[in-house]
């Protein structure tokens, strides 16, 4: 892989030439916007540990909602 970096470079040089980054989309990878977009601007101020568990109770109720139900050993 390291051999092949100078062509690497200059398929990229190529590629992205008279590219001009735009400032607001390059906000959208940034983790305090990712933070925000999930969470809403008052949980991204939260502990890590409070998201966590708030997380953790979004995927009980999406997996009880999504899920079908345990069969009963009466059923079988």
């Amino acid at each position: 892989m390291a051999e092949a970096a100078h062509s690497y470079r200059m398929n990229a040089e190529r590629i992205l030439e008279g590219f001009q980054p735009d400032e607001e989309m390059s906000e959208i990878i940034k983790t305090e916007f990712q933070m925000r977009l999930l969470w809403g601007s008052k949980g991204a101020q939260v502990n890590q540990a409070e998201r966590y568990e708030k997380f953790n109770q979004i995927l009980t109720a999406l997996s009880r909602k999504l899920e079908p139900p345990p069969v009963k050993q009466a059923e079988l």
